[in-house]
């Protein structure tokens, strides 16, 4: 988004907004839709202007909101798919305000990110085994048997769906899957990846997981302060730094093929970026260490 050609257009209220849309061939858009959009997050609430002691004009939306608005009615245009639910726009307008300062205000973000966490943050059975398949996949050993990888697979989709994992069964299982070759009497291993002086291992996976579930949660009931929200994209904007620049390297030492990958597609990389602001969030306010605490305390020892 060109901050400096939107600061050419003047403030407008959601009748000009409504002829902005007409004047780009869109149809069916209305104030009504205008106050939805502000609802969800798409849209900063309009500003009130007093032009006179008596009275005061008819609330306006700031340029730069202006210009948001139809880079995001653009953006619809060019989808292929006829309809597309608000929330499907989202990540687009958190990932203006992870990256700017001046276009998308906390107040807007937070809405956003409400509206962000009742879409992605309730997990159904599905997207559950979706995530335990692809931490075993990331995990486990190649002599791993399927029974191995299936019960660490069954132990993390119904950790997820309690929120309250069983830490010594699971712990169990997953340094069984990660050492499926180990005898009676040996320590257990568990596996990392990532780099080796910051690696993650498969218990570090699962407790990021269940402690951005809860943040997921405080955010669907707007529960985080909004100091808290940009103190976290202060951090997170030094964190996604080095990790890009982890990423840039063609193939960092000691990590898992495909831990750095860049996903395909621009509204990919735009969903990766905002939930690991997600994560960025939960360690900030505590939620990650204690999750952890539960972790080593509920474990089996070794």
């Amino acid at each position: 988004m060109d901050e400096a050609q939107a600061r050419e257009l003047q403030p407008g209220t959601a009748e000009d907004l409504v002829r902005d849309a007409e004047a780009l061939g869109i149809e069916q858009v209305s104030t009504r839709m205008i106050t939805d959009w502000v609802e969800v997050g798409l849209l900063a609430a309009p500003e009130f202007q007093k032009s006179t002691q008596r009275g005061r004009d008819r609330s306006v939306f700031p340029a730069l909101q202006r210009r948001l608005f139809t880079e995001l009615l653009e953006a619809r245009k060019r989808s292929p798919l006829k309809r597309i639910p608000h929330h499907t726009m989202i990540p687009v307008v958190l990932f203006v305000w992870l990256t700017s300062d001046t276009i998308v205000p906390a107040s807007q973000a937070r809405r956003a990110l409400r509206t962000y966490a009742q879409t992605t943050g309730k997990t159904n059975k599905t997207r559950r085994q979706d995530n335990a398949r692809r931490i075993v996949d990331q995990f486990a050993h190649p002599s791993a048997t399927y029974h191995q990888r299936r019960t660490a697979q069954l132990l993390i989709e119904e950790g997820e769906r309690t929120r309250n994992p069983d830490w010594g069964k699971l712990h169990s299982a997953l340094t069984t899957l990660c050492s499926p070759w180990r005898t009676a009497g040996l320590p257990l291993l568990e596996r990392g990846i990532g780099r080796p002086d910051i690696p993650l291992t498969v218990t570090d996976s699962i407790v990021i997981s269940v402690a951005v579930q809860q943040v997921t949660a405080w955010l669907r009931a707007e529960q985080v302060r909004e100091e808290d929200l940009l103190e976290a994209r202060r951090l997170h904007r030094i964190d996604w730094a080095q990790y890009e620049a982890a990423r840039s390297q063609q193939q960092p030492e000691g990590t898992t093929a495909g831990f750095f990958a860049i996903p395909e597609g621009i509204e990919a990389r735009v969903r990766e970026q905002v939930h690991a602001y997600a994560g960025t969030l939960a360690g900030m306010l505590g939620v990650i260490a204690e999750v952890a605490a539960r972790a080593r305390v509920g474990r089996n020892p070794f």
